[in-house]
């Protein structure tokens, strides 16, 4: 039962190697670098759409599990340091309090239900 057939990866047309998040690992890093405790991100330059780019750093930072929190407001990206105060004080406990900002948030039909008909004939871009 062969699944597979071994290959030499020279012999392979347009083979990458791994990209270690050609967008979203230089974003993070500056950002976490920078010392800043909440920035909004400069998009110029970047070529991804806002949707993709938001989905992407919100993957890298679930999947590398770093001390950022990435959301939007009116088209713009913004990056928030967790571990971070306002005061630029570390903050030891960021895990314990993002776990339980994620279980205070309890998805129920009723919860669903209302915000539809709250937001049914909203129009979105």
């Amino acid at each position: 039962m062969g699944m597979f057939k071994e290959v030499d990866p020279d012999e392979v047309t347009e083979m990458k190697t791994g990209r270690r998040g050609r967008v979203s690992y230089p974003i993070m890093k500056s950002f976490l670098e920078s010392g800043m405790v909440c920035a909004q991100l400069d998009r110029t330059g970047i070529d991804k759409t806002f949707m993709s780019l938001y989905t992407s750093l919100n993957m890298y930072v679930k999947n590398h599990e770093l001390p950022v929190k990435v959301f939007s407001r009116d088209s713009e990206i913004y990056l928030m340091r967790l571990d971070l105060n306002a005061d630029k004080t570390p903050n030891p406990n960021w895990k314990v309090e993002l776990s339980a900002e994620r279980d205070a948030i309890e998805l129920t039909g009723e919860v669903v239900a209302k915000k539809y008909s709250e937001e049914k004939d909203n129009v979105t871009k």
